[in-house]
């Protein structure tokens, strides 16, 4: 069923009024090349548009969306699952951004509705492939939630498009004269429909969100009975109209996987009586009639079945047979007709007649993708073997029938093809004529499209002709003609490389030629396979620039092979090496290795639990360690072995064995830093250095005992290596490099290694001890050392034993911040000398010394006024003073602290004033809204706490009362805080108050009982 539905228009595109088109011809000049599939074409011109003076300006605003359509266009016909993801991408971010610039307009509805419709798609396709493998794969249910997360995605924005074209109708008068104004009426309508169109699909996602699930559980429940009342309500307000019959049945639907029977068929009964023999409602009564029968079949009612689904379906036109309802009913009937030919009371003239009608309609549902063509394929080999199909060829008069019937011709030859092997197995009778059906359907398909050949003129698209060319060089790989196949494949590829299909045939091309120059190896002689090697390798130089990246660039056995590496399919890659003889293993090996380090790199990277990201580890290192040496051997791997040397030291130095990383670290000829030194097209870049110098001062710190002046040598390299003129990149690499070593210090501990993992840590500090000591005069340098420290100190957050550790650290990274801020050459200026500044004084405050911090809060803000994190750090750092050692601090963290300015307020403004600010904010400007309403939460959260902590103090009741009041009132004013995070905190507070008080420790509770 989802097949089929993916064949129906998936985009629903909103018309739009003629103004909105641009006033000059670049709308149709961009019509006509998405028309005949030039869509990169189409982008060049877009963005060639941006600057051009014969483009009007109306045209230029329409950009980002024409961009947004032409990408989505490109989709739709892009075979690549990785392509189409990198495409999903960029469409979203055009559409988003459009929609939000131009937000109330029909174009931002449109563009909406455009991304809804992709999402909608997206997750259809999932599941349809899904659906097509023979056993459901380990990641079915993450499948399914991804497209469960898209339908959610698009209902949503299916309901903005709604209420866009709601407003835009409340815009036409109420009462239109159809004499002088028929063009707004007609244009009012055509939204009214758009309007009961969109709200149809809202509902539909939805019940397609609830087919992801089991359909017996209760959330699959809530949900097919949330569709049921939505689309009683379209069927009451579209009453007599197909949107309303197109609810009414998928209310009928719902009711059917809900098991209420009574009702689907009471649904279904009325679209069958009401709709009729109307044709415009032909498509929803045959839906009704194919639900219906399904329920007739599993009450065995044959009879009824026959006699009315039966009766429908003799009524079926050649162009419906290919929609998913009328195939579903062609089942039904088939299979009642099938039940009743076993019956033994059936008379044999009968029974002859209802077999061989089951069998027309079992063979036209196999030809077809769809819910049943699988069931149908298995009865015709199984209890329908060697009864021939009587359907000659039909006449076609068009190049689009001819290229249907070709279609046709093809879906029947694969039909057949895949059923072989079941009926090889089960029923070998029946084997000679899926072989006949299948060599028809080839000779069909050829003629059918040698036929469209001579039905082409002037106005049939580039794009239809480059289709019919693809199906014949599909045709001839099918039979191994494989000739025939690269050439057509290569001339598709070359003559229309911006062809939609066009990178497709190139990989026919590649694999076609790749066969033929197997073929020759085996035949032997003095020039074997010289020919075929020549237009691989000329081929292969053609795909390298035009394709850039492609894995179809490779040449001979290897394209297979990065098919396979690029797919993931690692054991599949493994088996074809295996195949190789065995001195020629080695680089496909390791080449096998290398990706499947990059495979768990990447998937540390983006979180994804699903990669067992430890067995790739282990077999790749097992698989990099046995191929190294022959690697390093063959002068033609070099970039082969410029990973492996690289990803061989990072998979030793995960393993703990420090030794053997340096050592190859430290290869005079193949290591990767002596490699980062040559001409290797790999490792000679800058970014290859960079990781194996890091990799250099992480073995360092490392091993036992730690070589740390090695390190500190290693340190100068790698700035070297980074360059002077960038140093905020030699800043991100060396914060990589502490996050690096940080990790593998989780690492060890989340192993069990508690010990080692101190043991580096020291190491780590050690190094960091000698690199402050010896002095730097680069402030990137000097700002990472001190990040670290503090880093190493936030990490050991938590540990009651590492408090000393903790606060040495804190002190250590505030003398660092503190060389930084003092030194009038680290040229840092402006807002970064300040955020170097915040690093400090907070460094200083988590290091318990509060009057400095204060100092440099109060430097900050006599600067900056308005740096909110300053003023709240600054307010936490008195009561936190206040609670250390010295209460008149709490105060000061009320009420502010520091010099006055000029209108009389405290430098450092404290709880009371933040407080008043952010709600001021949050009321005059509702694009900060969250953000300050946060703060206030969070100021009286605080204000409250100062009041409970002088409590404790003080031994003050009254201030303890005052605590209660503070959150009492809070959550009584402001009861959305309790939807919020910070909801959490006030329960705490609470419960600390409580207890102080002598009563239970309730926390929130305790209020939202008095308030009920």
């Amino acid at each position: 069923m989802l097949k089929q539905k993916l064949l129906l228009p998936a985009l629903l595109v909103l018309s739009l009024p003629l103004a909105v088109r641009a006033a000059d011809d670049s709308s149709r000049f961009l019509d006509a090349m998405r028309a005949r599939g030039h869509y990169d074409l189409a982008l060049d011109f877009l963005t060639d548009s941006k600057n051009s003076r014969l483009v009007s300006d109306d045209f230029k605003k329409q950009i980002p969306y024409e961009r947004g359509v032409t990408l989505l266009s490109k989709w739709q016909v892009t075979p690549s699952a990785s392509e189409r993801d990198r495409l999903t991408a960029t469409i979203k971010s055009e559409l988003s951004a459009y929609a939000a610039a131009n937000a109330g307009t029909p174009r931002a509805a449109d563009a909406q509705n455009q991304m809804a419709g992709l999402l909608k798609q997206m997750a259809t396709r999932d599941l349809i492939e899904l659906e097509a493998r023979p056993t459901p794969p380990a990641d079915a249910p993450q499948i399914k939630e991804r497209a469960r997360r898209n339908f959610a995605e698009a209902r949503e924005l299916y309901k903005k498009v709604e209420e866009s074209l709601v407003n835009q109708l409340a815009e036409f008068p109420k009462n239109l004269n159809a004499r002088t104004q028929a063009a707004e009426i007609d244009q009012r309508r055509a939204m009214r429909e758009r309007l009961a169109n969109v709200r149809w699909l809202i509902s539909e996602v939805l019940f397609l969100q609830a087919e992801t699930l089991d359909r017996e559980s209760p959330e699959a429940k809530k949900l097919y009975n949330q569709v049921a009342e939505e689309c009683q309500a379209l069927y009451d307000k579209y009453d007599g109209y197909g949107i309303g019959f197109t609810a009414r049945v998928k209310q009928g639907e719902c009711y059917l996987r809900l098991g209420e029977l009574k009702k689907a068929s009471g649904c279904f009964e009325d679209v069958i009586v009401r709709g009729g023999d109307a044709d415009v409602f032909r498509s929803q009564v045959t839906e009704a009639l194919a639900l219906q029968a399904e329920i007739l079949l599993a009450d065995k009612q044959y009879d009824a079945l026959l006699e009315k689904q039966g009766q429908w379906l003799e009524k079926v036109r050649p162009q419906e047979l290919r929609q998913p309802s009328w195939l579903e009913l062609a089942y039904y009937v088939a299979e009642a007709k099938r039940v009743k030919a076993a019956d033994p009371e059936i008379k044999d003239a009968e029974k002859r007649r209802l077999k061989g009608e089951a069998f027309q309609n079992y063979t036209a549902v196999a030809k077809l993708p769809g819910k049943y063509q699988n069931d149908a394929r298995q009865l015709l080999a199984t209890e329908f073997a060697g009864i021939e199909e009587k359907d000659d060829r039909r006449q076609v008069k068009t190049f689009e029938q001819a290229m249907q019937a070709a279609k046709d011709a093809i879906n029947s030859m694969n039909a057949a093809r895949q059923t072989l092997p079941a009926a090889k197995a089960n029923n070998p009778a029946g084997v000679a004529a899926l072989e006949e059906q299948s060599a028809r359907g080839y000779d069909d398909a050829i003629h059918y499209l040698d036929v469209a050949g001579t039905l082409v003129d002037d106005d049939t698209p580039i794009a239809e002709l480059n289709e019919r060319r693809w199906l014949r060089c599909w045709l001839y790989w099918q039979d191994e003609e494989f000739y025939r196949s690269a050439v057509l494949a290569e001339f598709i590829a070359r003559r229309y490389p911006e062809d939609p299909k066009a990178s497709g045939a190139a990989q026919v091309a590649l694999v076609s030629y790749q066969k033929l120059f197997n073929e020759a190896i085996k035949q032997g002689g003095a020039d074997a396979g010289k020919a075929e090697a020549t237009k691989l390798k000329d081929l292969a130089s053609f795909i390298t620039r035009r394709w850039g990246s492609s894995a179809l660039a490779d040449t001979a056995f290897g394209v297979l092979l990065d098919f396979s590496i690029r797919d993931k399919e690692f054991d599949v890659a493994l088996d074809l090496v295996n195949q190789l003889p065995e001195d020629h293993r080695a680089v496909f090996q390791a080449r096998i290795a290398n990706a499947m380090w990059d495979a768990q790199l990447r998937a540390a990277s983006q979180k994804d639990t699903s990669v067992d990201r430890a067995a790739l580890r282990d077999q790749s290192s097992e698989l990099m360690a046995s191929s190294f040496d022959a690697v390093a051997s063959d002068p033609a791997a070099a970039d082969v072995l410029a990973a492996s040397s690289l990803y061989l030291t990072l998979a030793r130095l995960e393993e703990g064995d420090y030794q053997q990383a340096i050592q190859l670290l430290e290869d005079p000829q193949n290591g990767a830093i002596a490699l980062s030194k040559t001409n290797n097209p790999i490792a000679s870049r800058q970014a290859y250095a960079v990781e194996a110098y890091k990799a250099a001062l992480r073995s360092y710190v490392s091993v036992v005992p730690p070589q740390t002046d090695k390190a500190v040598a290693t340190m100068a390299e790698l700035e070297k290596a980074v360059g002077g003129s960038d140093p905020e990149k030699l800043t991100r690499v060396y914060l990589q490099l502490g996050v690096q070593l940080q990790q593998q210090i989780k690492d060890l501990q989340a192993a069990g290694k508690v010990d080692e993992a101190k043991r580096v840590s020291k190491a780590f500090v050690a190094f960091l001890d000698k690199l402050n000591e010896r002095g730097s005069s680069d402030p990137t340098v000097r700002q990472w050392i001190a990040q670290t420290y503090y880093n190493l100190a936030e990490g050991l957050q938590g540990d009651s034993s590492a408090e000393e550790t903790r606060a040495q650290y804190y002190s250590r990274a505030a003398d660092s911040y503190q060389q930084i801020v003092e030194d009038p050459n680290s040229g840092l200026t402006g807002n970064r000398l300040l955020a170097v500044k915040m690093q400090y004084a907070q460094t200083l405050r988590y290091a318990g010394k509060y009057d400095e911090a204060m100092k440099q809060f109060e430097s900050i803000l006599t600067e900056k006024e308005m740096m909110i994190p300053a003023q709240t750090a600054a307010a936490y750092t008195l009561q936190e003073w206040g609670a250390a050692s010295d209460a008149s601090k709490f105060k000061e963290a009320l009420m502010g602290s520091g010099p006055l300015n000029a209108k009389g307020k405290p430098t450092v403004w404290g709880w009371s004033y933040i407080s008043k600010v952010a709600i001021s904010v949050a009321r005059s400007k509702p694009q900060m809204q969250a953000q300050f309403k946060e703060l206030f939460y969070e100021a009286w959260l605080n204000i409250a706490r100062v009041s409970y902590l002088r409590s404790l103090s003080n031994n003050q009741d009254a201030m303890l009362k005052q605590a209660r009041k503070v959150v009492t009132e809070m959550v009584g004013s402001y009861p959305e805080l309790l939807k919020m995070p910070i909801r959490e905190e006030y329960d705490g507070l609470l419960k600390s108050i409580q207890r102080a008080e002598g009563v239970p420790p309730t926390g929130l509770k305790e209020l939202l009982e008095e308030n009920n």
